[in-house]
């Protein structure tokens, strides 16, 4: 297994979010999947560099729906109640 560099991680996340072009990519939900694609495109990472970048873009995302309240609802098997969809790790 390689050595994932995280200061390289963090300046790949660092660089998508400085891509974003707010007139374009119009709400977080757009953000998030813009800075995914351009974490995919990102030359300097490693595959498995890429997926633990992703993932940390993925838990940015979800707390993001939480705090706006915003995103796909699902019936909750526990409460029967309209919840947030979003994975907890």
């Amino acid at each position: 297994m390689s050595t994932i560099r995280m200061n390289l991680i963090n300046a790949a996340l660092n660089r998508a979010f400085t891509l974003i072009d707010y007139n374009i990519h119009k709400g977080f939900h757009k953000h998030y999947e813009f800075m995914q694609q351009t974490i995919l495109a990102d030359n300097s990472l490693t595959e498995e560099e890429k997926t633990e970048a992703i993932r940390l873009n993925n838990e940015d995302y979800d707390r993001d729906k939480i705090h706006f309240n915003s995103g796909t609802r699902r019936i909750c098997e526990n409460c029967n109640q309209k919840c947030l969809n979003y994975i907890i790790l």
